[in-house]
């Protein structure tokens, strides 16, 4: 799979953005830097963070689910992986949200997920 790449301007700066399964990204040309969205940057769109338990193969299940996400359409970030938890932040619409937690139930056959845990991300503006 191919990454797709878009190319915004920002005043005089040049901003290249990339998008993958693994993660997002942007590259400031002005500042010679590259900085990674997180899908909490998507004020948008509603937030949560994902924890999968159960016995997991990380090897395998990780990039499953990158790939799950991705052909959503869903922002995700992975921030935990072990061989009894995965957490991800994820960001998108609710039903692709629901969608991505049954296929993360049902899974590849080397793993057996016990239980999912999803929490809404709440800004801090949000609250107020």
């Amino acid at each position: 799979m191919a990454d797709e790449i878009a190319v915004e301007y920002v005043g005089d700066n040049v901003r290249r953005s990339r998008a993958s399964a693994c993660s997002i990204w942007r590259y400031d040309v002005r500042l010679n830097q590259r900085e990674t969205i997180m899908p909490d940057q998507h004020l948008s769109l509603p937030q949560e963070r994902m924890t999968i338990i159960g016995e997991l193969d990380s090897a395998s299940f990780v990039p499953w689910i990158q790939r799950h996400a991705a052909k959503l359409g869903l922002s995700h970030a992975l921030s935990h992986t072990s061989a009894d938890r995965i957490e991800l932040l994820i960001a998108g619409a609710p039903e692709l949200i629901d969608m991505m937690e049954m296929g993360c139930s049902l899974g590849p056959i080397d793993v057996w997920v016990e239980t999912i845990l999803r929490r809404p991300i709440v800004d801090d503006e949000k609250q107020r």
